[in-house]
């Protein structure tokens, strides 16, 4: 039995399921939604069945613009590989490591969140605890001390394997997030058979009050795209990922998921999408009935935005960075760096990443990356 499986079991996608539920909205029938799929995937590069789903591209009112703009995942990499600028700075394997982003973002005196203990490989910080094996892991669980807590991967991404722990009780179980109860040394012994290259723990940090009333009990993340180009380090897009109503984490779990598009400038949320579903409609309010959420300004912004901005200039080799950043109580923290970012802008904004708005910024991006390269002997990508 797996304790920590919540986002890889929700992370598949049904294309019968998504493909009936198009048809329920009165969509085409299924051998026009396979011809149509076909045809995209003869038409853009690195298409994915699923990516017809998730954007609606069945739909008659889709705007004409948009599959012009539209970028598949299937060339997000390539997308993002062109920023790299390999003899500057740190190489990617250091960003992809959760603990040593965290401890060149601390050495700058930046806001950070923290690791309180880990299992796997001895890190470099004198302040972590290390946890040697599954007794090890269950002990320290076990201490009312260090919890809440939440738990995650070091090295993975999409909040596989990420659990938040509340409590413990006398009987040796701790409790989820999400209702669960755990014998902690069966979730010990989970983590040292799955997670050897390192699982870590951090606080359970909390969403400001202002934000929690919204969405909900589990971390409501930011996701702040910076690039680096000629003029600096520019901000590129914002989006706030509100986890599902009985979800531990934001990342993939079952029931409606919902992005939100923020204005880089003030912090104001400007629009709603469901993911997997483009035609639930106008969305204003997510999980407080009486206060839509659509138009609020989300605490510790301009915190949030310079944590970001003065953290890229850490990593001088990467043209573009997917911060995800936690506004607490306490203010905005930088929780994870990304250095191939997935554009979760493209649900939220409901238009396509390669649009006349974003495009000169990723352009001088470009332009900077490759004159960089150039200077430094580098062969650039075709």
């Amino acid at each position: 039995m797996s304790y920590l499986s919540e986002a890889k079991d929700a992370a598949g996608v049904n294309v019968m399921e998504l493909g009936a539920q198009v048809m329920a909205q009165g969509g085409p029938g299924s051998w026009t939604q396979l011809r149509q799929i076909l045809g995209l995937w003869l038409r853009l590069r690195g298409f994915k069945a699923e990516e017809y789903y998730t954007y609606g591209l069945w739909r008659r009112d889709l705007p004409a613009n948009f599959l012009r703009e539209f970028q598949t995942a299937g060339v997000r990499k390539a997308f993002n590989d062109a920023l790299v600028m390999p003899e500057r700075g740190h190489p990617k394997e250091v960003l992809k490591d959760k603990v040593a982003t965290e401890t060149i973002l601390r050495a700058r005196g930046l806001p950070v969140t923290r690791t309180l203990a880990a299992y796997g490989p001895a890190t470099d910080d004198p302040g972590i605890r290390h946890l040697s094996d599954a007794a090890d892991i269950a002990r320290w669980l076990s201490d009312p001390a260090h919890l809440p807590a939440f738990g995650k991967p070091r090295f993975d991404s999409f909040a596989r394997g990420a659990a938040a722990i509340t409590g413990s009780d006398s009987a040796g179980n701790l409790h989820f997030l999400n209702g669960r109860e755990v014998p902690a040394l069966a979730l010990g012994a989970e983590i040292e058979a799955d997670w050897a290259r390192g699982y870590l723990f951090q606080p359970f940090y909390r969403c400001d009050a202002a934000l929690r009333a919204h969405v909900g009990a589990a971390m409501a993340s930011i996701r702040i795209c910076t690039l680096r180009t000629d003029r600096g380090i520019e901000p590129w897009y914002a989006v706030i990922r509100i986890p599902a109503q009985k979800a531990m984490h934001d990342g993939d779990a079952k029931g409606p998921r919902i992005w939100g598009l923020i204005d880089c400038d003030s912090g104001r949320v400007l629009r709603l999408a469901e993911l997997r579903d483009p035609m639930a409609g106008p969305i204003t309010h997510v999980f407080n009935p009486d206060t839509p959420f659509l138009g609020t300004t989300l605490p510790h912004w301009p915190q949030a935005m310079a944590a970001c901005l003065a953290g890229h200039e850490a990593f001088e080799g990467h043209g573009i960075i997917g911060w995800d950043v936690f506004l607490t109580e306490e203010g905005a923290l930088l929780n994870e760096a990304n250095d191939n970012p997935g554009h979760v802008y493209q649900v939220a904004a409901g238009r396509g990443l390669r649009n006349p708005d974003l495009e000169p910024a990723y352009q001088r991006a470009l332009a900077h990356a490759r004159a960089i390269n150039a200077a430094d002997g580098v062969s650039q990508p075709r």
